[in-house]
């Protein structure tokens, strides 16, 4: 008789040692699935969550370690700052897609009123003292990056030509409800005005100098970033950010510079002690690069090549980086359920072999027949393995799907009593103004039964429990027939 069908005619006459094989695997196998589950869907949440955070990367200055650092070495340390020439070589790197390097500004108007929010056009608002409501950011990439990454999306007009970056033309693109706000349109011309200010003994703002800088508007957009959609999310943080873009003039790092530059020697021509003590200073051009990279993927190696190239105290931030402080919920859930999967692969190895062994040592006989008629050792050992996987293949099938909800339910329980805990609502201000958060990372978590999964888990149960019956085949190897029979 063919060993194979011995097998199966063993399997249906030891139905109570099959049905107690089959529980044993289904029950470990359900471990295994809900692991599996759970690690999948926690992967699959962090590459869809590092997709929505982007692939931007910056070069900062590591505040943490600066702020380690005791008075002696503080008075040794000589912050450098990032030059040009630096940025140019870091965005020349393979894995940088495009980049951009910009400064910043922040001056008032006489001539226009700032953007103040839905439902504040009407409200009178005053100020002591300087207001500064515009940001003049300043561009080197010609498109401009904010644009480029979908934080906001030009609407009429266009952006800026490579010749009036380089140039410093007088020319912006601004918010379409700040054109709105002032009746400005596309070819209009605008006013900002650049004014500097001392402090007097008293405690009192002065002016002390001033001058306007007209700009012609060549563009208008609208922000992208800011979610309608979200109730809780229309104050604080995410209102006071789309103030300040809605705020946003964008023109050439040229002009940022010119009028800082400005800034500073006023200030200096009326204040002494601060002119002594920016004497050696050779510039006052402090920008802040911004390197867009080809994938998620290339944020390790693109850092790894980078710090080498970085003045002291300098390290390299990417967007990606604020996935572990969005996704804490999702991270701890990862690392529990990687311990249940080593657990439980362990575990069925362990008892699944005790098991075998066990069904083994009640078959001595049986298969010291076998063996004393002239049958291979190498069929017997066979046989037995056909046995155990036709019935750990059924019990891996009925706990794929059983496992899978199981994960499903546990994985939500754990989110909900984590997430109340601590985490529900929180928004996470970063560099880069993303606006995903801790919802957003839940929302996208889901346990599925997908065909990477399928394949990935009977591959895992199967060779587990190869592993645990290959264990006690030995048995069979080291099985005297002679003895067994006599």
């Amino acid at each position: 008789m063919s060993f194979i069908k011995r097998a199966l005619l063993s399997i249906s006459r030891k139905k109570g040692k099959s049905l107690i094989l089959l529980a044993v695997i289904f029950i470990l196998g359900n471990l295994i699935s809900g692991g599996i589950s759970i690690q999948q869907a926690t992967g699959n949440v962090e590459t869809t969550i590092k997709e929505r955070l982007g692939t931007a990367a910056t070069v900062e200055m590591d505040y943490d370690a600066l702020s380690s650092m005791d008075d002696s070495e503080m008075m040794e340390f000589e912050m450098e700052e990032l030059d040009v020439d630096l940025i140019n070589q870091i965005g020349g790197l393979s894995y940088v897609k495009y980049y951009d390097y910009s400064t910043v500004t922040y001056l008032g108007s006489e001539s226009i009123d700032s953007y103040q929010g839905e439902g504040m056009d009407e409200v009178d608002v005053s100020y002591s003292g300087a207001s500064m409501d515009f940001m003049l950011k300043g561009i080197n990439y010609a498109p401009i990056l904010d644009l480029e990454e979908e934080k906001g999306q030009l609407v009429d007009g266009r952006v800026f030509t490579s010749e009036e970056v380089e140039n410093g033309s007088s020319v912006a693109v601004i918010s379409k409800k700040l054109a709105e706000k002032n009746n400005l349109h596309v070819g209009d011309t605008f006013t900002l005005d650049n004014a500097v200010y001392d402090y007097t003994e008293d405690g009192t703002e002065e002016l002390i100098a001033s001058r306007d800088i007209p700009l012609e508007i060549i563009g208008l957009f609208e922000p992208l970033s800011v979610r309608e959609d979200d109730g809780d999310m229309s104050g604080g943080m995410m209102d006071f950010m789309d103030i300040e873009y809605q705020n946003t003039v964008y023109v050439s790092n040229e002009i940022v510079s010119s009028e800082l530059r400005y800034n500073m020697e006023q200030y200096m021509e009326n204040n002494e002690e601060m002119a002594a003590m920016m004497e050696d200073e050779e510039t006052w051009e402090y920008y802040t690069p911004i390197f867009v990279l080809n994938q998620p993927e290339d944020s390790e190696a693109f850092e790894e090549e980078v710090n080498p190239l970085l003045p002291e105290l300098y390290i390299v931030k990417s967007a990606s980086d604020e996935y572990e402080n969005i996704a804490a919920p999702i991270e701890s859930m990862s690392t529990l359920s990687g311990y249940v999967l080593l657990v439980s692969v362990i575990a069925t190895v362990l008892i699944i072999g005790l098991v075998v062994l066990l069904f083994l040592r009640d078959r001595k006989r049986e298969l010291g027949i076998y063996l004393s008629l002239g049958e291979r050792r190498s069929r017997v050992v066979g046989q037995i393995m056909i046995e155990v996987m036709v019935v750990a293949f059924i019990g891996i099938t009925l706990s794929l799907f059983t496992g899978n909800m199981l994960a499903q339910g546990v994985s939500e329980s754990m989110i909900n009593a984590e997430n109340n805990q601590q985490y529900s609502d929180d928004f996470y201000y970063s560099d880069f103004q993303t606006d995903v958060t801790t919802d957003d990372v839940l929302e996208s978590y889901q346990v599925q039964l997908d065909p990477n999964f399928i394949i990935l888990f009977y591959v895992v149960g199967l060779l587990t429990i190869l592993v645990s019956t290959v264990i006690p085949l030995t048995y069979i190897v080291r099985l005297n027939p002679k003895k067994i029979m006599m």
